[in-house]
């Protein structure tokens, strides 16, 4: 009982949130943190405050940006899309892994005349968590369950885009899910429809990466012309675009009456989308998609852009590492056995931490104000316990390197090498020299961290703030002061790049070994690869940080 009392002063001092009605003006004061820029997006941690960054959004505010840093219940009521004009939101919406639950899209939006990518302009009628994401916008790392369901009729000379988390995208919505169930859903339009368990309508320059859906895609669609196609798929409806390392296990199911009929397992229809590394269950969908991705009421598509799979497969120790290092398998059947996204938390991860850690966050040698300020959206209302991913800690490494005095850069004049991340702080860190990728172009954003390769980054840090002319290419024209310190026993573990670092590191008290003679540096075999022995923790990363900031 006593450190579960502890630990509640020690919420206080971490969580940010603030209490307010759904009903609540917009305002700066509404959220639990940020300004709404992109180097400063509104945190966000409830209901209210998701409710209040649509009402700016909608509002005209279209390229504000915004973290989630706990899980938000939307009880059920019907949500108006973020984003309902005719650029759409242009903005970073970083999910920071949080699950948006009970979501209930069941209106369509009025008019929207958007511009296509061949110059030519187009009305539509939108549904869904987002409404029309427009380039250059961000939808990243946030998974959402409900019910999409309703009589939804549009305008004339209107298509009619649906899907649970984007009605229609030109950005970019990258490790993303969806189990929002499509019950009850009757469509009626005069034009185009497209209906995807994640997306609506993806355009030509669009990128959807990272993400699945396991919702059940069902319509009833009635067409007032046999000329009209009703794309509709369990990813997608009607796409263009890129499309990478994605999958559908759902159920696509469309009654029709008039028009015609193109499903797909993961998409509609697929001219001019580029697809690479997609799946869907041909188990759970119709023989008639047996042929491959897509199928037209009178013919099938191309196949060759991505092919169907069995439940078993889908559900393999093989799959997560198919779709790449984004995905883990799901032990726990939190998906029904399907790959999980590594960056989501499924509302399984309650705040927690080691009891070092709040005898030290708690102690007399911890600023708390400089605690509190250290703490990245990414990791609020996390296990802190848990190993630290390559993603995580740059977030860590680039809120030091900011509230240690450093220059935020604009991550939208950055240019990004990586193809399996767009996350700002990755584009941040990677730019200051703090980290470098796994390639030339992949960062691998959920790979975990050791100990050695914590000390390391952080000392970039320090290099970067007070060695002028340090870059990561020149770093070896630059050495450190780590004269005094006795070498740890496991001294010959620490890889040859990272020894300076960690020596400098524990010279000037940021870092501890293990124990008082060991390091533990690295994972060296298998059975520590397995228990994770060497792994930096979230709250190794965090204490570091502090220390690093108030001794240096």
């Amino acid at each position: 009982m006593k450190k579960r009392l502890a630990s509640l002063v020690l919420v206080l001092a971490l969580t940010l949130t603030l209490f307010a009605g759904l009903g609540a003006t917009a305002s700066a004061a509404t959220f639990s943190g940020g300004s709404g820029t992109r180097n400063d997006p509104y945190l966000i941690g409830t209901a209210a405050e998701l409710a209040a960054f649509r009402d700016l959004v909608n509002g005209g505010q279209s390229d504000i940006s915004a973290k989630l840093i706990a899980d938000i219940d939307l009880g059920g009521q019907s949500w108006e899309p973020i984003g309902l004009t005719k650029t759409g939101y242009t903005g970073t919406f970083d999910g920071c892994g949080h699950l948006v639950s009970n979501v209930y899209i069941d209106t369509l939006s009025s008019k929207i005349s958007i511009v296509q990518s061949n110059g030519s302009s187009h009305t539509i009628q939108v549904a869904g968590f987002f409404g029309v994401v427009g380039s250059g916008g961000t939808v990243r790392a946030v998974g959402i369950s409900g019910t999409v369901t309703g009589d939804l009729s549009a305008s004339s000379s209107a298509g009619l885009y649906l899907g649970s988390l984007v009605g229609t995208t030109f950005g970019t919505v990258e490790e993303c899910f969806s189990t929002c169930d499509f019950t009850g859903l009757t469509v009626k339009n005069n034009d185009y429809v497209g209906i995807g368990g994640l997306v609506g309508l993806s355009e030509a320059d669009s990128v959807i990466r990272n993400c699945y859906n396991t919702g059940t895609v069902s319509a009833t669609v009635t067409c007032t012309s046999s000329t009209h196609n009703v794309y509709q798929g369990g990813l997608i409806g009607l796409g263009d675009g890129q499309v990478v390392n994605c999958y559908a296990a759902c159920p696509v199911n469309v009654d029709i009456t008039r028009g015609t009929r193109r499903l797909g397992g993961v998409t509609g229809n697929a001219g001019g989308v580029d697809y690479y590394n997609c799946y869907f269950d041909n188990q759970l969908c119709s023989a008639a998609y047996s042929a491959g991705c897509h199928f037209d009421s009178s013919s099938p598509f191309d196949p060759s852009y991505c092919g169907g799979k069995t439940t078993e497969v889908l559900r393999s120790d093989k799959m997560p590492g198919v779709l790449g290092n984004a995905f883990l398998k799901d032990t726990q059947w939190l998906n029904k056995g399907y790959p999980i996204l590594a960056v989501m938390t499924y509302g399984q991860e309650d705040e927690n931490w080691s009891q070092w850690f709040e005898d030290e966050a708690m102690g007399d040698n911890i600023d708390r104000e400089i605690f509190n300020s250290l703490i990245p959206a990414e990791l609020q209302n996390k296990d802190l316990t848990q190993s630290i991913t390559r993603l995580e800690f740059c977030a860590v490494a680039v809120q030091l390197y900011e509230k240690m005095g450093g220059a935020a850069l604009d991550p939208g004049a950055l240019t990004n090498p990586f193809a399996d991340t767009s996350a700002d702080v990755v584009k941040k860190a990677y730019a200051l020299g703090i980290t470098n990728g796994m390639t030339a172009t992949t960062f691998e954003p959920y790979t975990l961290i050791s100990r050695e390769q914590l000390a390391t980054m952080l000392t970039r840090v320090y290099k970067a703030l007070n060695l002028p002319g340090w870059t990561l290419a020149t770093d070896h024209l630059y050495s450190l002061d780590y004269s005094g310190v006795t070498p740890f026993d496991d001294d010959a573990l620490i890889s040859a790049y990272a020894k300076p670092s960690v020596y400098f590191m524990v010279k000037n008290e940021v870092i501890k070994g293990m124990t008082p003679t060991t390091f533990a540096p690295r994972n060296t075999t298998s059975a520590e690869e397995a228990i994770g022995y060497a792994n930096a923790s979230r709250e190794q990363a965090l204490i570091m940080a502090v220390r690093m900031f108030q001794k240096l």
